[in-house]
């Protein structure tokens, strides 16, 4: 089955993911030192921790919007040609996704339980959802010469989510079977990246799957 249109055409496509995966990289390795600058500096407690996990995400966050510039477009979070119906899809979404990290704090009413579900169930996933969904989503989706445009960005863009979730082998070390449990991450991160990438498929926009993330996580065992 052909891909491409021409030979040039893929060898430009497999160039733009090789960069990718390059930028990923870089992406986890950035994200480790500053966190671990962070935790050397400030010897954090328990709750304290947690929210390093999370500034480290916010901080590589600026930074990558500082230095590639996106548009609202690349991102996939332009509103205002959002029909009104998706728009209060959205909201209730993000609604449902507030009020049940909420309720698991007040019927915890444990500081370090809010920390780690704003952490996981919504700065993590706004992050991968703009990077993957958004940017590089738009990127790819850009290539020249695709013969199945759609499809092909759909397919490359969940391998590489997939094979992100290798990069989280910093917070996974501490486990004896780090090996079957990278394999797990990325099977789930695999599957993930079908629901996610069907809905930014479908929508055009980053919200539903950025909001099916946060579901995700929080009810990921």
């Amino acid at each position: 089955m052909e891909l491409f249109s021409t030979i040039k055409d893929r060898n430009n496509f497999l160039k733009l993911v090789l960069k990718i995966v390059v930028v990923l990289a870089i992406i986890h390795v950035s994200r480790v030192a500053i966190f671990e600058f962070l935790f050397v500096t400030v010897k954090p407690g328990a709750s304290l921790f947690l929210i390093l996990r999370g500034l480290d995400f916010i901080i590589v966050g600026i930074i990558l919007l500082l230095y590639f510039k996106p548009s609202l477009d690349d991102l996939g979070l332009r509103w205002n040609n959002i029909r009104l119906k998706n728009k209060i899809i959205y909201i209730m979404g993000f609604s449902l996704l507030t009020i049940l990290i909420l309720s698991q704090f007040v019927f915890e009413w444990e500081f370090y339980i809010l920390i780690y579900l704003l952490s996981y169930a919504i700065i993590t996933p706004v992050f991968e959802e703009l990077v993957f969904r958004g940017y590089i989503w738009s990127k790819i989706r850009a290539s020249e010469g695709m013969i199945n445009q759609d499809g092909l960005t759909f397919l490359t863009v969940t391998l590489l989510f997939s094979v992100w979730q290798l990069g989280y082998a910093d917070v996974l070390i501490r486990y004896s079977n780090l090996g079957l449990i990278m394999a797990l991450k990325m099977m789930a991160g695999l599957v993930l990246g079908l629901f996610v990438g069907y809905l930014r498929l479908k929508t055009g926009k980053t919200y539903a799957s950025i909001i099916f993330h946060g579901l995700w996580n929080l009810f990921e065992p």
